[in-house]
C-alpha cells in the first residue's frame, strides 16, 4: 500500500494537534528561519542554462516565481501572470502581467523582460528544445505579451508552470549570471556554497501582501537519505525531502514530525522511478538487448526488497486510473528464461559478450538497488559493472549522452505534453550533444502520437494518442519501468504551513509534488 496522501492526528512540540500535515489554520508568525535537508545540489540559477531537477524547481520557487501555477484541481492559474489566454484555435497565446512587481534589483517586471527571457529561452542549446513551438514573441504592450506557435500548444499555459517560466532580471540575463539569482520571488539570496548551503532572506517588497512569514531559510543538500534523516532527528535541519521508502515509512507514524507524501494527491502524472538506456550507445542501441534486460529485470521482488509496502510496481509511463493508460501496453514482464535466449542471440553482435555499466547518485541506499540489479541481468548472461556519480555530474551526463543504463525519476507532469521534449524524436541527439530526449530513442509512430497527443483539444483524442505513446514504449524500451516514485516532506511540529500555498485568486495550489515545494507561506512557531 502506498503512503497516505495526508495523516491526521500528528502531534505538535507544544502539545496541540496539527490535523492536516502541511497545513495551519492558526494565525501565522512573522520571523524565524528554518534549515531544509534537500537530495540534490544543482549547476546554476538562470533557467536558460542551468540543469533543474526537484530541488533546482525548489529553489526556482524560492527565489523566482512562476508565470502560472498548477492548482490543486490540476488546472494552469495564472500566478506572477494576471492572465494567460488564447486565440481559437491556440496558436497565439497573450500573456498579461501583474502591474508594480518588481525585482530583487528593484528593476520592473514588464513584457520587455519576458520577451529578453523568452529569447534567451531560444537561443540556448538546453531549453530550445522545450520552446520549438514557439516562432515569435513580440511586447504588445507594457505588461503584454504575444507569443505565436506554429501550431496548436493546448498545454501553454502548464509549460509556464514549469523551468522555461521562470522571468529572471535583465542584469542576470545580460551577465549570463548563474551565480545570483535576481527574481521577483518571496526570498532573495544571501549566499551560496554549491554542496554546502543555500541561504536566502525576505523579500520586503513581494508583490504579495504579507508574504512570506519567515526571515530566512537555508537549504543544504545532503545526498544521502540516510544522513537526511538522521539530521532531521537529530534537530540539525526542520524539513527534508525524500524518496526514501524505507525513510517515508520510518517517519509518517512519529508523532514528533509532520509528513506529507505525494503518491496519491499528484494532478497528473505522477513521477516514475525507472532505468533509462541510451539507445545511441553500444550495447544498449541494440533492441534486443534492451529487451534482454527487460525480462531479466524481476521488478515485483525489487519493490519488495526496496519498496517498504510503501511503493508498488507500475510498468507504464501512466498511473492506474489515468485516461491515457491503456489496459495492455505489451510492456514485458519478468521471465529469466527468455532473458537468457535474448542475451544469447545478441551477444554475437557484440564482441561476444553483453557488456554494461549501470550507475545512480552518490546514495548507498541506491547502490544497494543497483546492486540487485545487476545481480538480476548477470543471472540472464549479462557482464555488468555498478558505478555512483555526483546528481550534477550525473545530469550532465543524461544530456551529453555519455551513459549506457542509469536510475532515473521522472515524467511527473500536470499535463503528459510537458513530457513531449523527454521523448520526441525532435529532441534526440548522438553522443556528446545536447539532447533532452536524454534516452536517444527516436521512433515514428511515437513522434506522431505526440504531435497528436499535443495539438488535440479535444480529451478522447489525446486519450487515444497517449495510450499509442505508452505502447511504442513498451516496444522500444528505452525506459525499465519499476515503480511510481513517492516523494515525502518531513518536517518539525514546529514548522508550519509548509504545504498550503494559495493562488493569487483564493484557490490553493497543488502543493508538494515530485519532490518540490514551495515555501512562500510557511512559518514557525516561537
Amino acid at each position: 500500500m502506498g503512503a497516505p496522501a495526508i495523516l491526521e492526528g500528528c502531534g505538535t512540540s507544544t502539545g496541540a494537534t496539527v490535523a492536516t500535515p502541511g497545513v495551519s489554520s492558526l494565525k501565522p508568525r512573522s520571523g524565524g528561519t528554518v534549515t531544509i535537508g534537500v537530495n540534490s545540489e544543482i549547476n546554476g540559477f538562470l533557467p536558460s542554462t542551468s540543469h533543474w531537477d526537484n530541488t533546482g524547481l525548489t529553489y526556482a520557487n524560492t527565489v523566482f516565481d512562476s508565470l502560472t501555477q498548477v492548482a490543486a484541481d490540476g488546472t494552469a492559474k495564472p500566478y506572477l501572470a494576471q492572465a494567460v489566454t488564447p486565440n481559437p484555435d491556440k496558436t497565439v497565446w497573450t500573456i498579461t502581467l501583474r502591474p508594480n512587481v518588481m525585482f530583487h534589483d528593484g528593476s520592473p517586471l514588464n513584457a520587455d523582460v519576458i520577451v529578453a527571457n523568452f529569447e534567451a529561452l531560444r537561443a540556448s542549446p538546453l531549453t530550445a528544445q522545450a520552446v520549438t513551438p514557439i516562432s515569435g514573441v513580440a511586447a504588445t504592450g507594457p505588461l503584454e505579451v504575444t507569443v505565436t506557435c506554429k501550431e496548436p500548444l493546448v498545454a501553454f499555459p502548464h509549460y509556464l508552470a514549469t523551468q522555461v517560466g521562470y522571468p529572471v532580471a535583465l542584469a542576470q540575463l545580460e551577465k549570463n549570471d548563474t551565480q545570483h539569482p535576481i527574481g521577483t520571488g518571496p526570498f532573495s539570496i544571501v549566499s551560496w556554497e554549491p554542496n554546502d548551503h543555500f541561504t536566502v532572506q525576505r523579500n520586503p517588497h513581494y508583490w504579495r501582501n504579507n508574504l512570506p512569514y519567515l526571515d530566512s531559510i537555508t537549504f543544504k543538500p545532503i545526498a544521502s537519505d540516510n544522513s537526511r534523516e538522521a539530521s532531521l532527528r537529530s534537530g540539525t535541519i526542520d524539513l527534508m525531502l525524500t524518496r526514501d521508502p524505507h525513510a517515508i515509512q520510518g517517519l509518517r507514524n512519529n508523532p514528533g514530525f509532520q509528513q506529507i507524501a505525494d503518491l496519491h494527491r499528484s494532478v497528473g502524472q505522477t513521477d516514475s522511478d525507472f532505468i533509462i538506456l541510451n539507445c545511441a550507445a553500444e550495447p544498449t542501441n541494440d533492441i534486443t538487448v534492451r529487451q534482454a534486460m527487460a525480462y531479466a529485470l524481476n521488478v515485483d521482488e525489487l519493490v519488495r526488497l526496496f519498496g517498504a509496502g510503501v511503493t508498488t510496481p507500475n510498468l507504464s509511463l501512466f498511473p492506474p486510473g489515468s485516461p491515457y493508460r491503456p489496459s495492455d501496453n505489451g510492456y514485458p514482464t519478468y521471465d529469466l528464461n527468455k532473458a537468457k535466449q535474448l542475451v544469447a542471440q545478441a551477444a554475437p553482435n557484440h564482441g561476444g559478450a553483453i557488456k554494461l555499466t549501470l550507475a545512480t547518485i552518490t546514495d548507498p541506499r541506491l547502490l544497494t538497488q543497483i546492486q540487485a540489479v545487476s545481480n538480476m541481468w548477470e543471472l540472464a548472461g549479462m557482464q555488468v559493472s555498478v558505478n555512483t556519480v555526483l546528481q550534477v555530474e550525473f545530469i550532465d551526463n543524461l544530456v551529453t549522452g555519455a551513459f549506457q543504463a542509469y536510475t532515473d525519476e521522472m515524467f511527473g507532469a500536470s499535463d503528459p505534453d510537458l513530457n513531449y521534449v523527454w521523448l520526441s524524436s525532435t529532441t534526440a541527439g548522438g553522443p556528446g550533444s545536447i539532447a533532452l530526449n536524454f534516452a536517444r530513442n527516436k521512433d515514428d509512430v511515437l513522434e506522431a502520437a505526440l504531435q497528436e497527443g499535443r495539438t488535440q483539444s479535444d480529451p478522447a483524442a489525446r486519450a487515444a494518442a497517449y495510450q499509442t505513446v505508452d505502447k511504442q514504449l513498451a516496444k522500444d524500451l528505452p525506459y525499465l519501468w519499476v515503480s511510481r516514485a513517492t516523494w515525502s516532506l518531513t518536517g518539525s511540529n514546529a514548522v508550519m504551513n509548509f504545504d498550503n500555498l494559495t493562488l493569487p485568486d483564493g484557490s490553493r495550489a497543488q502543493g508538494f509534488a515530485g519532490g518540490i515545494f514551495t515555501p512562500t507561506p510557511m512559518w514557525r512557531r516561537a
